[in-house]
């Protein structure tokens, strides 16, 4: 088993190599594949695996919150309401990888003050900026959509977002070796 401070620093790897394959992804978008990337966002097999994930990780954040005579009950919870979200959302993909953002940007900035990462303000701003677009992703599933299809049509905006995201890769491969080295 990994120790905690490992899984912290591969997690952030993993993540990295997320943002760097989504900014390679967005690089490749224009005109002639804009029909089949901007389904993504709509995906709901993709989106119901992902929204199940972050509600499994979400009942063992919940335990503290609830009685314990209820524990039994967060399990069930969490299968039901992803079939809930299958059957009954639109844009489940863009929900669930926002709500899978905030999660991800919680664990980091937790994580990152127990393992005294270096240049803190600046992972922190990192982590704020992924968190709140998780949450206008949650609010607003079409902006994944909208995303998609202006990085399609304007290569100003498809700079832009690979830009971005190469950054966010870099910041986080950097972190994450950072805290594997130690």
């Amino acid at each position: 088993m990994f120790a905690e401070d490992k899984l912290f620093a591969i997690s952030l790897i993993l993540s990295g190599a997320f943002f760097l394959a989504a900014a390679y992804w967005i690089y490749g978008t224009n005109e002639k594949n804009i029909s089949f990337r901007e389904r993504l966002p709509r995906i709901r097999v993709s989106g119901a695996i992902l929204a199940g994930l972050g509600l499994f990780w979400c009942t063992f954040h919940a335990r503290p919150l609830v009685p314990s005579s209820m524990h039994f009950y967060l399990i069930p919870t969490a299968i039901f309401c992803t079939w809930a979200g299958y059957m009954l959302l639109d844009y489940l993909f863009s929900r669930a990888f926002g709500g899978m953002l905030i999660l991800f940007a919680h664990y980091f900035l937790y994580e990152s003050f127990a393992y005294k990462t270096p240049c803190k303000p600046l992972f922190s701003i990192l982590c704020f900026v992924m968190g709140t677009f998780g949450i206008f992703l949650c609010g607003k599933p079409h902006l994944l959509r909208d995303l998609i299809r202006n990085a399609a049509k304007s290569e100003k905006w498809r700079n832009s977002l690979t830009v971005i995201l190469g950054f966010f890769a870099l910041s986080y491969i950097t972190y994450g070796f950072i805290h594997l080295m130690r």
